[in-house]
């Protein structure tokens, strides 16, 4: 007697189809994780970027109007501004509301808040007298940045780019900021200096120097 045609499959062939059937739902499952995964990697990555040209933005705004104003200090002429790698300290005037026209003293001060974690306070105080620059006490900072990458300013002098501006009478001429991993902005500072001879800054009396 003639057996017929088999139209199951045996229990080998049932594994084999099982396990292979396994094999491709994983994979499956392991190709739509990982396109997840990039998907939020690459919103995330955008969010960083929109948020790094946002403070870059600010700084440079803030950057511009700095006021490279010269007092005497023991007979020598000083710049008013202070500067390293993780501090910079400026003279801007302001002269629209909301602010009370008048020079400030503002701070960015970079610090290290936890291990691998960032942040850039910006600070500022009115400059009623000018022989107060440096010396102000800082209140009520607003946070400029807050992430993983580090930050720093450098500056340019007669040899190149240093991380550090000693106090003296000339100004830096080009202002460098960076976050790590990030293009640096640079920005030209003015390249004449205004001299005021008196302390007060109600209506002081600039010359610019020639």
């Amino acid at each position: 007697m003639k057996l017929g045609s088999r139209s199951g499959l045996t229990l080998v062939e049932l594994l084999v189809a099982m396990t292979v059937s396994a094999l491709v739902l994983v994979l499956v499952s392991q190709g739509l994780n990982s396109i997840s995964n990039w998907s939020r990697g690459l919103a995330q990555s955008r969010v960083q970027a929109e948020k790094s040209a946002a403070l870059y933005r600010f700084i440079r705004e803030r950057l511009i109007r700095v006021e490279p104003i010269t007092i005497q200090i023991d007979d020598e002429e000083q710049v008013l501004f202070q500067a390293d790698k993780n501090s910079i300290r400026f003279v801007v005037a302001e002269n629209a509301y909301p602010a009370k026209p008048g020079l400030y003293e503002q701070s960015m001060q970079i610090f290290e808040d936890t291990p691998g974690h960032w942040q850039i306070l910006l600070s500022r105080l009115p400059l009623d007298r000018l022989d107060w620059f440096g010396t102000q006490q800082m209140q009520d900072p607003l946070v400029l940045y807050s992430g993983p990458w580090q930050p720093s300013f450098s500056f340019w002098g007669d040899d190149g780019w240093q991380d550090k501006w000693e106090p003296s009478a000339k100004m830096t001429a080009q202002i460098s900021f960076a976050l790590q991993g990030w293009p640096a902005l640079q920005i030209a500072m003015p390249a004449k200096l205004a001299s005021i001879t008196q302390t007060e800054t109600a209506l002081p009396e600039i010359a610019d120097e020639s």
